[in-house]
């Protein structure tokens, strides 16, 4: 058992949510615009046919809008309809308690959104539960190399860019190379540091990893045994000559 922190690891689910809140909140924008008119129509209980322009002695003041006529009061309803005929017959929903809040039949069906207006938001909340779901089934990889995971101490390592960024500040994740017992050499990328923390006191990183398969792995600053470390936890640098260049072909570059 060791001492793990997954503070960094669970705060990269708090940059993700972001995402969601915007995917979220740009997606409610267009919804909004196409559920109010079919929200306004049905307040709207009393109908009746629209009045050919001709009849209205309204041609200088026709702009795609429709007049109508209630109780003997003419009112005018605009409406989203492109190319409309001035002598042509739409029925018109209105308010029989305030005959100036009207809708056109077919505005309805005129209000749609195109398709790339939900896609950005779409997007954004698709990555979030994409990485929400990434993010937890790590976790529960650190918690069960926490119970068999092999611990490797102070190994040197160098910084990377995630492809994240906070206010136009790179995210950096750690980035190790590490021979198995088998020989072969892997490059190791650690989480992204959504903390910050880029550099320990020691200047080297802690590892744990499931050598039997190393896509297991979580690399800190900082992971120590409970019961104490051991001798044969550090890291230890391999003979000039057994060493194999980590730029050869049979390398293994595992991303996380």
């Amino acid at each position: 058992m060791y001492d793990i922190n997954l503070r960094n690891v669970k705060k990269g689910r708090g940059f993700f949510a972001i995402f969601f809140i915007l995917g979220i909140v740009f997606l409610a924008v267009p919804l909004f615009s196409l559920i109010e008119p079919f929200v306004e129509r049905s307040k709207l209980s009393a109908s009746t046919l629209s009045l050919p322009i001709k009849e209205t002695n309204q041609e200088e003041n026709y702009d795609n809008s429709f007049f109508y006529s209630v109780d003997g009061v003419l009112y005018e309803c605009s409406s989203s309809l492109v190319f409309v005929d001035p002598e042509e017959k739409r029925l018109v929903y209105y308010d029989p308690n305030d005959p100036s809040r009207c809708i056109v039949d077919g505005d309805f069906s005129y209000n749609a959104i195109p398709w790339f207006v939900f896609a950005l938001p779409l997007i954004f909340i698709l990555i979030s539960v994409f990485n929400f779901i990434k993010i937890n089934k790590r976790i529960k990889i650190i918690k069960e190399l926490n119970q068999k995971g092999k611990l490797v101490k102070c190994i040197p390592y160098h910084l990377e860019d995630s492809g994240m960024a906070i206010n136009n500040v790179p995210i950096k994740m750690p980035v190790i190379d590490y021979i198995l017992p088998d020989g072969r050499n892997v490059i190791l990328r650690g989480d992204p540091r959504h903390d910050g923390k880029v550099y320990d006191e020691d200047g080297l990183v802690d590892l744990i990893i499931d050598e039997s398969n190393p896509r297991n792995y979580f690399i800190d600053f900082e992971i120590n045994r409970l019961t104490g470390n051991t001798k044969s936890d550090y890291f230890q640098i391999p003979e000039a000559e057994t060493k194999t260049n980590i730029y050869d072909h049979n390398d293994i570059n595992i991303f996380k």
